[in-house]
């Protein structure tokens, strides 16, 4: 059940919040199974701190336009010891993503290294969430996903060619694993959306308009572009990630909302080191970066999950807090199983 929240927040402890996205998922169409995945993929993300039941709006956006999508079954079309490729059946991404990860780690924990693709699926959301479970079960995991919507314009560029082309690394260790996960563009496209419905402005200099010109409101962006992050260096960095996509089979630019990829890649420390170790010297790296002094500013240094560890712990504790307007439009969802179109994409022409 919600409680107030301070301000103009709703509180929601975590199984309130699972049963909140389960019932969404299931107005989408989703099967329950489905659903499950999706709603504890999601309400981690919240609990972590970063943006995560407002995700299910992108897609929520899509039904609405598009009317739900036929699934088939989950299936694996191409595969040897070590590699798979996925056919994602049209599946939400959250759960095809996971069986893809699920399979490398199956082969890596036979044969030491996997890399697995998945295709014909809608997005993949936070690449982290695959990565702690890959660094959980003993083992490095590398992964990077791509879509359609080209949304992101290259560096130098007025025009979206690119998606946020996320990478994230998991590292297991003695202690919790150290995952380190970013999105290639300026903002996520999943903040642009919680934006949208709560009112609230976009920062400065991470979108465009459809015109070229700077942006600060989630609708002007969505329907023109965001930009890289980092410059030229965030720019390259989803370029590499793109061409990595490839692997997957899609292609080059896929049609608006055609096909997303995901590929991780899980590797067995132990090919290396002696059983244990690389865990032991991971812990002991860590350490020493945290037992860095810190700079004027800053009370601590941290490795990265290190914020995700302690606020997720202080939210199941107390709960998670959301804005308003985001429980009250999923709240609609589930109850009334109208989605609401929460903006009208313009086509945008795509590169032969």
């Amino acid at each position: 059940m919600a409680q107030p929240g301070a301000g103009d927040q709703v509180r929601m402890y975590e199984a309130a919040a699972l049963e909140l996205m389960a019932g969404v998922a299931a107005s989408l169409g989703m099967s329950a199974e489905d659903g499950e995945i999706v709603a504890r993929h999601l309400v981690d993300d919240e609990l972590r701190g970063a943006v995560g039941m407002s995700r299910i709006f992108i897609f929520a956006d899509e039904v609405a336009r598009q009317g739900q999508q036929r699934t088939e079954p989950i299936t694996v079309t191409r595969e040897s010891d070590f590699t798979a490729v996925v056919n994602g059946g049209g599946h939400h991404g959250l759960v095809v993503a996971e069986s893809a990860t699920r399979l490398a780690i199956a082969k890596a924990q036979k044969s030491g290294i996997a890399i697995v693709c998945a295709r014909n699926h809608r997005y993949s959301g936070t690449l982290g969430y695959y990565t702690e479970l890959v660094a959980r079960n003993e083992m490095i995991g590398i992964s990077v996903a791509s879509g359609s919507f080209g949304s992101v314009a290259p560096y130098g560029a007025r025009e979206g060619r690119l998606d946020t082309n996320p990478i994230a690394v998991g590292f297991p260790t003695t202690a919790e694993p150290i995952v380190w996960d970013i999105a290639t563009s300026a903002i996520s496209g999943s903040d642009v959306y919680r934006r949208l419905v709560t009112g609230e402005e976009l920062p400065p200099g991470v979108a465009l308009d459809n015109r070229g010109e700077p942006t600060r409101e989630p609708a002007e962006a969505l329907a023109g572009a965001i930009l890289s992050w980092g410059g030229y260096r965030g720019s390259g960095l989803a370029m590499v990630i793109r061409l990595l996509a490839l692997l997957s089979g899609v292609a080059p630019f896929p049609a608006e909302n055609g096909e997303f990829a995901f590929l991780v890649i899980v590797i067995d420390p132990s090919l290396f080191l002696p059983r244990g170790e690389f865990e032991r010297r991971a812990a002991e790296f860590a350490a020493g970066i945290r037992a860095a002094q810190p700079a004027p500013g800053f009370s601590s240094v941290r490795m990265p999950f290190d914020r995700s560890i302690q606020v997720r712990a202080q939210r199941r504790r107390d709960g998670i807090e959301i804005a308003r307007a985001v429980y009250e439009r999923l709240d609609s969802i589930r109850r009334s199983g109208v989605v609401p179109v929460q903006t009208v994409h313009s086509p945008r022409e795509k590169p032969t």
